[in-house]
């Protein structure tokens, strides 16, 4: 079924209508224009909007390489994408979950469509306009999954400029990525289309010296988007649309740092299946009235998503068994939402949102002795209603107050069945329903034309689930939600005749009700719980500057700090108050040098940075943190661009995991040097 959709999408380049000129390609500005961001779900200025944010367009994401969402996370500060193969992660301001969670603290949301489970996260980018970040809880505006905030990720629609591109690349580790792009009216000035295709291959960076294979990393992934726009009127705007992506992964890149079985650097020898492959469907449609005064948005989505994976249990080449884990979540959202438009006194948005997730998963551990294997088979449906609201009012010439509620109510349904391969078999259930109140306020002042403060109060909360992959009976299958409150300050600037702008933001989280995993003795050898053991909190700046000071040059500079560490939590005897929060670095920070020449030569510098993190609630496995320099150096006209890059360029070594299994230490590493080039062709 997705295989033939993939092919449609492809196809769909072909014939898109008029992709055969494209108008000529902007010169570098030499100021920053004032940018326009719709991630509070209408149109406002960065500077109005009073919560720490960040932007990319394309041009940045091109700038340096991004490939994927985590590549692009990269630029924000406080912002870090935990990406293993044990799944992914949008860490915001210190706000993490255990390791194999489901559900981020972070929204993500692609054209206004939710993408709610984890493993979904680090999407690849293609055809993207923009991203926009959201730090802080964005309750009221988004509900759900947007505790410690929310990447918004903006693609590009067709209209009646047409538009085209294709481009290869080739790279270390036997790596080639090609794609295409068109866009263009299909009929006059009311019907357009666009099409895009992105496959990615490579043999990733891993040996697996026990099979002697070259590609335990390996991935293969094809993703394909179609978007049909309908302009009847001047006011009505309609965009039908379809996503499929399908993956293949290579996900043997654990290996043991300790006992006999240890390997070295980018080597394992695990001797069992390390695989895994995803597959997405998504139609959306998403529609818009603009009136004299207000638009009325609706914005439709179904989603079809199923993932596999077969991992090895010990990371040894002994043939101890088999972990065998199944997700299929099918996802159906509906919001519709009034907001003002035009610059009035009063901005303001308000809406309805209805959503109903349907989830079946599988966690098999199957071992050599069948009496020790375990099966654990999960259902559940999570319904989803909400109203809110939210404005900003002019109160003087200067002075804007911004309020906003969101009141939402989540119903849980889950039924659970454990079996084990000694004939035991547990069935049991839970429903449980609550309701949210999300209130958020802010006050900002204007206090000359280059320069606005802002003071905020914000509330979110990350709902409650399921333990779906350790539980082993009724008293460990269900946790409750946590929730967090946020208090922010900061300064948005400009200087130098807008060729240089300066944001800061200061911040203190409170977190109630964390969710925990913890063992349980209860459930025998190596069960555990996720439970509501903890309180924590999150403090930390935001520090981000953008500059042109020559025609042609571009300095960027981000500095994130968050210490987020557990305040109450007692398990029996062991005591965590001051550990810090696992999966979650002190410190993000970028440092980025481009210069463009009139001719069309250009270079592009970059330091990524993330200070120490560590892995466990014990805070025994940790992580120094990552040191990356980046370089591309090209040559872009108006049709063509040819560039060559590095990345990791001095081969910085770093942990991306770690954990502890039967006495020994078990690592994850992080990406090598790699080293690769690019052709893109746009018509």
């Amino acid at each position: 079924m997705r295989q033939p959709i993939l092919f449609a999408v492809a196809a769909l380049l072909l014939l898109a209508p008029g992709a055969h000129a494209r108008q000529p390609q902007d010169a570098p500005a030499h100021t920053l224009e004032t940018t326009t961001v719709t991630a509070t779900k209408r149109e406002q200025k960065v500077r109005d909007i009073a919560t720490s944010m960040s932007w990319a367009s394309d041009l940045d994401l091109d700038d340096i390489a991004a490939r994927t969402l985590q590549d692009a996370t990269d630029l924000f500060p406080n912002v870090h994408m935990k990406s293993t193969s044990s799944g992914n992660e949008i860490v915001i301001r210190g706000f993490s979950t255990w390791d194999t969670a489901l559900q981020s603290p972070a929204g993500l949301y692609v054209d206004g469509v939710p993408y709610p489970l984890s493993y979904m996260q680090n999407m690849y980018l293609h055809d993207v306009e923009r991203i926009e970040v959201l730090r802080g809880p964005q309750g009221s505006l988004y509900g759900r999954n947007s505790e410690s905030g929310v990447i918004n990720v903006v693609r590009r629609a067709p209209d009646g400029t047409p538009r085209g591109s294709v481009f290869a690349e080739v790279g270390s580790f036997e790596t080639l990525r090609t794609g295409a792009s068109a866009a263009g009216p299909l009929m006059g000035d009311s019907v357009y289309l666009s099409g895009s295709f992105l496959r990615h291959q490579t043999d990733g960076f891993v040996e697996n010296t026990h099979k002697g294979s070259d590609s335990a990393a390996g991935h293969k992934a094809d993703t394909g988007r179609a978007t049909l726009r309908l302009t009847p009127t001047a006011a009505l705007d309609l965009r039908l649309s379809l996503d499929a992506a399908h993956s293949d992964d290579g996900i043997g890149t654990m290996r043991l740092d300790t006992g006999p079985a240890r390997s070295g650097r980018l080597k394992v020898r695990a001797n069992a299946r390390d695989d895994a492959s995803s597959d997405l469907v998504v139609p959306a449609l998403a529609a818009e009235y603009a009136a004299d005064r207000f638009t009325v948005t609706s914005i439709t989505s179904y989603m079809d998503y199923a993932y596999r994976m077969k991992s090895d249990i010990d990371r040894t080449p002994a043939p101890v068994g088999l972990s065998d884990m199944r997700i299929d979540q099918d996802n159906a959202t509906q919001e519709l939402r009034v907001a003002s438009r035009g610059d009035t006194g009063l901005s303001w948005v308000g809406g309805i949102y209805l959503g109903r997730a349907s989830t079946r998963t599988d966690m098999d551990r199957k071992r050599l002795m069948a009496a020790a294997s375990t099966a654990l088979h999960t259902e559940y449906t999570e319904e989803t209603g909400a109203v809110f609201g939210q404005g900003t009012w002019a109160m003087l010439d200067r002075l804007r107050l911004t309020a906003g509620l969101r009141a939402e109510r989540t119903r849980l349904d889950g039924d659970q069945t454990y079996e084990t391969g000694a004939g035991l078999r547990r069935d049991y259930g839970k429903t449980t329903d609550y309701t949210e109140l999300l209130p958020t306020a802010a006050l900002s002042l204007d206090m000359t034309d280059n320069m606005t403060g802002y003071l905020s109060w914000s509330r979110g909360y990350l709902p409650g689930g399921f333990n779906v992959f350790t539980a082993s009976n009724a008293d460990n299958f269900h946790y409750d939600a946590e929730y967090s409150t946020n208090y922010e300050a900061g300064l948005k600037t400009a200087w130098l005749d807008d060729r240089l702008r300066a944001d800061f933001a200061v911040f203190h989280s409170t977190i109630r009700d964390k969710q925990v995993r913890q063992e349980d003795p209860a459930g025998g050898v190596g069960a555990w719980k996720f439970t509501n053991s903890a309180k924590a909190h999150s403090t930390g700046v935001e520090l981000e500057a953008r500059a042109f000071p020559l025609a042609g040059l571009e300095l960027r500079a981000g500095l994130g700090y968050a210490r987020s560490e557990v305040d109450e939590w007692t398990v029996g005897a062991r005591d965590y108050d001051g550990k810090r929060l696992p999966w979650a670095p002190d410190l993000t920070f970028n440092l980025g040098l481009g210069y463009t020449h009139a001719n069309g030569l250009f270079l592009q510098a970059d330091l990524f940075g993330s200070g120490k993190q560590y892995f466990d609630a014990e805070n025994t496995l940790s992580d120094a943190g990552q040191r990356t320099v980046n370089l591309q150096v090209g040559y872009r006209t108006e049709q063509w661009e040819f560039s060559v890059w590095t990345k990791n360029l001095l081969d910085d070594r770093h942990a991306v995991k770690k954990l502890k299994a039967n006495g020994q230490t078990i690592v994850e590493d992080g990406d090598p040097m790699s080293f690769g080039t690019r052709i893109v062709w746009r018509f």
